[in-house]
């Protein structure tokens, strides 16, 4: 008795969620995994949920003011290196001063005004990521929080209240001793 209980108690809701998902049916708006395929997801305890949502209710100023709710937006979301990455290239640059990359040889000058490490232990391959101005600035997103999560070996990067001031970064590595 207690399987046919179980599966009345299972079947029931199931398919009353099949049939609300009907009345969503070419409504845009309700763009969400309902149904049967949701109660798969909650019962397999799905790791990648085809729609992943999170409702945040803002409380104080936040609720009214369009800009902070924006900040707390940037702050939460999940965004990765790819997502702010509009370029990458990877190019065998055996002198880091003087660089195959002619758009960066200004750059690199400055760079190595103050050298502040040993310029042979520099890797000859240079890893140049361009970054997506627009994408960075709707993130508020800085270059500094960049090259900090890079540097800390993250693909993922945060948010802040800073927006970005420039669009490539180059990357090398040092060679062991």
């Amino acid at each position: 008795m207690v399987g046919a209980l179980a599966a009345q108690s299972l079947g029931e809701p199931a398919t009353q969620m099949t049939l609300n998902t009907f009345h969503y049916a070419g409504v845009s708006a309700k763009n969400v995994t309902l149904g049967v395929p949701r109660l798969k997801e909650l019962i397999n305890i799905s790791k990648k949920p085809k729609t992943p949502s999170l409702t945040v209710f803002l409380l104080g100023q936040s609720a009214r003011d369009a800009e902070r709710a924006k900040d707390i937006l940037c702050r939460l979301e999940h965004t990765t290196l790819r997502k702010v990455t509009a370029n990458t290239a990877i190019y065998y640059d055996p002198d880091p001063q003087n660089t195959v990359v002619s758009e960066d040889q200004e750059w690199v000058n400055v760079y190595y005004e103050m050298p502040d490490f040993d310029v042979s232990r520099i890797s000859p391959w240079l890893l140049r990521i361009e970054l997506d101005r627009k994408h960075m600035t709707d993130r508020k997103l800085t270059m500094e929080q960049i090259a900090e999560k890079i540097n800390a070996g993250e693909s993922a990067v945060g948010g802040g209240n800073e927006t970005a001031t420039g669009g490539r970064r180059g990357s090398r590595g040092e060679m062991g001793p």
